[in-house]
């Protein structure tokens, strides 16, 4: 059963689009930004039977009703087609704001593939009603309510198709009779990306709604806590605790912090020629990269984070789905029950296993990717410097300092969980750090 609503695009919309990238950012990777709105009739789910959804994550979407919608798709694609990779990636975009968060910058994904976030969502339209609004950006009808009027979003009950319609006008079999979003790009493949609240839904997509559209060809969840609402939940829904189901037809990569180890632990993520997990050591679900500093042995907010092996993770999501090369195993976060779960550390304070950044592996600090008595807010972690003397000792001279830290950058290169390409920006955070150390 392919996707099929009877759906038609305008655009691209011109005028300046919310939370797309700097115009002289886009032009100077040489790429375009294109809004677009699409039109179609979405379908709501519910579960097959009367029973709880199951934690293996094999569940059965059935159809209960269906809605008009009109959404809008943000595309940032290479200008030369000659350039392209044929790799778009569907972004969900991430609301637990109450807004959409823009769209990158920089990074991996102007490195020769396309991004298309979709306004999946009601709160992208409308706004979230719980108070998680913030005053940094605000949902499309609040921020041009001339440019987006004609939106109309029928409900989170219909989310799950929007995703699906946006698939469909970008991805290789779509429509080029009409509006072509895609600028007649050759696409070979569609994968959809989420991150947080974002991979819930992506979550609760690939195990129920997927099998019925096939219109992705893969999927990179990024910090998902082992859970996805309820297909009937509607706006506020209650995550179910699940997994990706293990009988997807499509390659999954799941790259998750340090926050989200001990809520994954328990459900079905074995490696498996079809899935791969990584974690990332000694992060916390979302970062603040310039924490206020704190007296050494005290905790502040960590400021380190898991973006550079989700950088790495979308090259090695795109080659495992263009030809076949699946990434490499990684290391699991070791975990240890002792009354409760918790996440084993060594004699340093950071956790043990795992992807390890070069500030895990070579710390100055015991870092941490929950609250976990640090006194920061939970979803950030902490990071309590250690005493001159401990660094003093553990490490001698900058120098030596240096070349451990170079050393721990070229190891994650060979594993493959950071790119070549963002090597240099980690040895220059390595320079930044050791002139800050009490190291001469």
């Amino acid at each position: 059963m392919s996707f099929d609503s009877g759906l038609t695009v305008e655009g691209p919309v011109p005028g300046a689009a919310y939370g797309a990238p700097p115009a002289d950012v886009v032009a100077e990777h040489g790429y375009v930004c294109e809004e677009f709105f699409v039109e179609g009739l979405a379908t709501a789910y519910t579960h097959a039977g009367e029973d709880r959804p199951t934690p293996d994550g094999r569940w059965t979407a059935v159809p209960t009703a269906q809605a008009d919608f009109t959404t809008r798709i943000l595309v940032v694609r290479p200008r030369d087609p000659a350039l392209f990779s044929g790799t778009v990636f569907l972004a969900w975009q991430n609301v637990s704001a109450g807004y959409e968060q823009p769209a990158p910058a920089d990074g991996e994904i102007y490195r020769g593939h396309a991004w298309v976030g979709v306004s999946a969502q009601q709160a992208g339209f409308y706004g979230a009603g719980m108070g998680l609004q913030q005053r940094s950006g605000a949902p499309l009808l609040d921020a041009d309510p001339e440019r987006y009027g004609q939106l109309h979003h029928p409900g989170d009950l219909g989310c799950f198709d929007l995703f699906s319609a946006a698939a469909s006008v970008v991805g290789p079999r779509r429509d080029l009779a009409g509006v072509d979003p895609m600028g007649g790009l050759p696409v070979a493949r569609v994968i959809a990306t989420g991150g947080s609240q974002s991979a819930m839904r992506l979550c609760a997509y690939a195990d129920a709604v997927h099998p019925l559209h096939r219109v992705v060809d893969g999927f990179l969840l990024s910090v998902w806590e082992g859970r996805a609402p309820r297909l009937d939940d509607g706006a506020t829904p209650m995550p179910l605790r699940t997994t990706v189901r293990d009988d997807l037809d499509v390659p999954v990569l799941i790259v998750n912090s340090e926050f989200e180890v001990t809520a994954t632990h328990g459900l079905d993520l074995a490696d498996t020629d079809r899935r791969r997990v990584w974690e990332v050591t000694g992060t916390g679900h979302g970062t603040r990269r310039r924490p206020l500093p704190q007296e050494p042995g005290t905790w502040e907010t960590n400021p380190v984070t898991w973006r550079p092996v989700h950088e790495a993770g979308l090259r090695a999501v795109h080659r495992w789905v263009a030809g076949g090369q699946a990434p490499p195993v990684q290391p699991r976060i070791a975990l240890r029950e002792e009354g409760w779960l918790s996440v084993s550390r060594g004699k340093d304070g950071n956790g043990l296993g795992g992807v390890r950044l070069p500030e895990i592996a070579v710390p100055v600090a015991e870092h941490r990717g929950n609250k976990g008595g640090t006194g920061s807010a939970a979803l950030y972690g902490g990071r309590r410097r250690y005493p001159a003397d401990v660094v003093r000792a553990r490490y001698g001279s900058r120098a030596e300092y240096l070349a451990q830290w170079t050393a721990a950058v070229e190891s994650m290169v060979e594993a493959g969980t950071l790119l070549p390409e963002d090597a240099p920006a980690m040895l220059a955070r390595g320079e930044e750090l050791a002139a800050s150390v009490p190291l001469t």
